[in-house]
């Protein structure tokens, strides 16, 4: 049964021995068509109970089980409130949340009554009820994050909104010479954004992609078919220490593997920032997300995870030479949108960063169906330390000087389309 639940293959075999027993016994439920009979113990046996349509649903992009009987969804960007969704008990609901941990050789215990694991195209963090010995005060919870199959290019950005015209032809001229920070709050679209910006590569880039769970994929999505130097490293947990292989000891591997640009999906601890700041100061150019409430607030984060206390100051001049631009998103009621592009200039002591904004996004309210309406201005050029950056790196002297001359007082883009998942 554990194979049917992990091969897909072996899942369709098992579906077919479930309809001929059904049949040869003559199984029936007053009330109950066969067929839908059949349907939901195939689903409960082979699948994922109520739930299974959610994860069939190509525009659900997260679900949140806050109870057995309670179960929330986000569709296109909108939250929504499903009660047909319930789980019978929460003994239920522990068998399927142990169903999707199984092909991680996971289960959830009172002695482990919190796991993270990656199951086909889902990622799920699941919390066990106090009353099974768990820590979940009202009863086992989960949220299930789903990962899109496709990836969204930059033209599918400004498309949506999540960044305007402008932008892309700023990133596209610029983005490849630069060590850029996204930030913002969780499902702000960060991931996706990321997932973007080597399509301002050259395909013959070598790129080395690093995260807890295989998120990004890069080399499995058809706008990547011409990107042939492409390696993702991916954490692997151990209870011996000197075998684990975290985010910052892949950062280190990757150092050793010749990269050219090196993305990290998430960057939450300080062993991760610190190593993601080496290799920033190392010249190898870095990408990666943090979470964050501003574009400052991210280089101040930067600075509390990296920092000791003692040498905080020695960091911030470092960084502030090695990171150029602070990308900060945020999820504006049915859309996520870029709001701010700034350029980290310096520091004044260790917990004042001075950045220069060079985008900014304003919000003129909503459209019928709930996503933001607003524009996305350029707000000034860019530095004299960024554009001599870009010299050496032998950008167009046109490109350079029309990106640090001051913005032009046009009317600038409007957007009102919705945002990235």
């Amino acid at each position: 049964m554990a194979a049917a639940v992990i091969d897909p293959t072996v899942r369709q075999g098992m579906e077919k021995e479930i309809l001929h027993y059904i049949m040869e016994q003559g199984f029936r439920i007053p009330g109950i068509p066969q067929n839908q009979l059949l349907a939901r113990i195939q689903q409960e046996i082979l699948y994922f109970g109520p739930i299974q349509s959610a994860l069939d649903d190509a525009d659900v992009t997260n679900i949140d089980i806050n109870h057995y009987s309670e179960v929330n969804i986000e569709r296109l960007g909108e939250e929504e409130f499903h009660p047909e969704m319930r789980f019978q008990d929460e003994a239920h609901l522990e068998v399927v949340i142990n169903k999707m941990l199984m092909a991680d050789g996971k289960a959830l215990t009172a002695n482990e009554p919190h796991v993270d694991s990656l199951f086909e195209k889902f990622r799920i963090c699941a919390v066990l009820g106090t009353a099974r010995g768990g820590i979940a005060t009202e009863g086992t919870c989960a949220s299930i994050r789903k990962f899109s199959e496709e990836t969204l290019t930059p033209e599918d950005l400004v498309r949506s909104g999540t960044m305007s015209k402008e932008m892309d032809e700023f990133f596209r001229q610029i983005l490849p010479w630069c060590n850029c920070i996204i930030a913002g709050a969780t499902n702000s679209g960060k991931t996706t954004t990321l997932m973007a910006l080597p399509l301002y590569f050259d395909t013959d880039t070598r790129i080395i992609t690093i995260e807890d769970s295989p998120e990004m994929m890069l080399r499995r999505r058809s706008c990547y078919r011409d990107y042939h130097n492409i390696v993702a490293l991916q954490t692997k947990d151990h209870e011996n220490k000197e075998k684990r292989f975290d985010i910052a000891r892949l950062t280190k591997v990757s150092l050793r593997m010749r990269p050219v640009k090196i993305l990290i999906g998430e960057v939450r601890d300080a062993q991760a920032c610190r190593q993601a700041h080496e290799s920033m100061n190392t010249g190898h150019s870095t990408y990666f997300t943090i979470h964050a409430s501003s574009a400052r607030n991210a280089a101040v984060r930067v600075i509390q995870l990296a920092g000791d206390g003692y040498n905080d100051e020695v960091i911030a001049s470092q960084l502030a030479d090695t990171v150029d631009l602070i990308i900060f998103q945020q999820k504006l009621c049915k859309s996520r949108v870029i709001t701010e592009v700034a350029e980290l200039i310096g520091f004044e002591g260790a917990r004042r960063p001075l950045c220069r904004t060079l985008f900014q996004f304003e919000q003129r309210g909503t459209d019928s169906e709930g996503f933001v309406v607003g524009i996305h201005r350029r707000t000034a050029g860019i530095s004299g330390s960024l554009a001599e950056k870009l010299a050496q790196a032998m950008v167009p002297c046109q490109q350079i000087l029309h990106w640090a001359s001051p913005p032009e007082r046009t009317e600038p883009y409007v957007t009102g389309l919705g945002g990235s998942g």
